[in-house]
């Protein structure tokens, strides 16, 4: 299985499976980067700040999609003070606070248009649109229309999976972020003349002394992280997780049966199957050695959670979706100190959308006229699961 854009892009489950084997650190032409693909290695190097910091490099994707600085490419103290505004209201307990009065409506409104029709594809018209929608009111994107919020993160999920240098590719991403920019600025004038529980209010003045704000060129970069990461990885994780247990009908029937008691174990499996955001990206700050590679300083690495989650060594049996399996951390939310914000959120919305489904739809099950579909490698997702149910 040849190492390029179109294979991963594909499935990237068997490459990532011969690199393993054969070449567990390969560098990519394609990105000009060192894939780090088994669990130990991904995690030494995720747990080592010193040899591998954050990647803040203009020729990277995330820097032409993103903009730098951005949360992910700082460090030091400037970062963790981001992080205090950013993590304000994501923490479990904070979460534990607020997550049913922000998810369940979203996912009562859903289903019941939905429930009547017998058919769907799950991921675009259920998990998709309960993720931007609950995301999005977050962040402050009350008056954002679902489908504009779906149109930016897979344009900016596009753009960073854009190997081939496709044009088509960067007009539909730059049609993306010139809305962003134009909707996330009013929204930032807002915040500032009058904070709120936000997101963007808290990322506005997280960390600083009372009555200091952040300027609106410094937070933007890190507010489409935010976009990209927080809009698709609670539905995609859901979709995937859900794909899991429709492609397995005796664990679907569990979940079925108590959706309460198994929704989360669920989705926590969907997260290691199917890895939504599948790599982290890291820079060298001194010459190192992994897994027997020389990897130069000021090299560019990326950290393979997709691929460390199905390692064999790490997971029996890895490619098999199986809820039921020893609990074993995965690497899915990436490593301190830029370990997923959102996490808590991910996971308490994820369940309450598996539960609610598997409530609801009765027989729920895959519709054999057409096939589940996937798609992407830095963030990877179901893109359509066709289901039916007793309507």
């Amino acid at each position: 299985m040849e190492l390029n854009g179109e294979n991963l892009y594909r499935d990237p489950y068997p490459v990532y499976a011969r690199l393993r084997e054969e070449a567990p650190v390969a560098f990519f032409e394609g990105t000009h980067e060192y894939l780090v693909t088994r669990f130990e290695d991904c995690r030494a190097v995720g747990a080592n700040d010193r040899a591998f910091g954050p990647s803040g490099s203009p020729d990277r994707p995330e820097a032409r999609v993103m903009g730098m600085p951005n949360v992910l490419s700082m460090t030091g103290e400037d970062h963790r003070l981001l992080r205090l505004g950013i993590d304000e209201n994501l923490t479990l307990e904070q979460v534990r606070g607020y997550v049913e009065a922000l998810t369940r409506p979203v996912v009562d409104r859903c289903l019941a248009e939905l429930a009547p029709r017998g058919s769907a594809n799950l991921t675009a018209d259920l998990f998709e649109p309960i993720s931007v929608r609950c995301i999005g009111d977050v962040i402050g994107l009350t008056d954002t229309a679902n489908e504009t919020l779906v149109e930016w993160f897979h344009a900016m999920s596009a753009g960073l999976q854009n190997v081939g240098d496709d044009p088509a590719v960067w007009e539909r991403l730059d049609r993306a972020l010139a809305e962003i920019d134009a909707q996330l600025g009013a929204l930032y004038e807002r915040v500032v003349a009058k904070p709120d529980h936000t997101l963007m209010s808290h990322v506005v003045r997280g960390g600083l002394p009372d009555g200091e704000v952040r300027g609106f060129d410094e937070v933007l970069p890190t507010m489409k992280v935010i976009i990209l990461g927080g809009l698709q990885e609670p539905g995609h994780a859901a979709a995937n997780a859900c794909a899991g247990l429709l492609l397995n009908p005796d664990q679907a029937r569990v979940v079925a049966d108590a959706p309460k008691e198994h929704a989360l174990r669920a989705f926590d499996e969907g997260l290691r199957w199917i890895a939504p955001i599948g790599v982290t990206p890291r820079v060298t700050a001194e010459d190192v050695v992994v897994a027997g590679t020389d990897i130069p300083a000021g090299s560019s690495v990326a950290i393979v959670m997709a691929s460390a989650n199905r390692d064999p060594n790490r997971f029996e049996n890895p490619d098999r979706f199986d809820m039921s399996r020893k609990r074993r951390p995965h690497l899915s939310f990436g490593f301190r100190p830029h370990f997923c914000s959102g996490h808590a959120l991910s996971r308490a919305m994820g369940t309450i959308a598996l539960e609610e489904v598997f409530l609801r739809l009765p027989n729920l099950r895959l519709d054999d006229s057409r096939e589940v579909a996937a798609k992407g490698w830095r963030f990877r997702g179901v893109t359509d699961l066709p289901a039916v149910w007793d309507a």
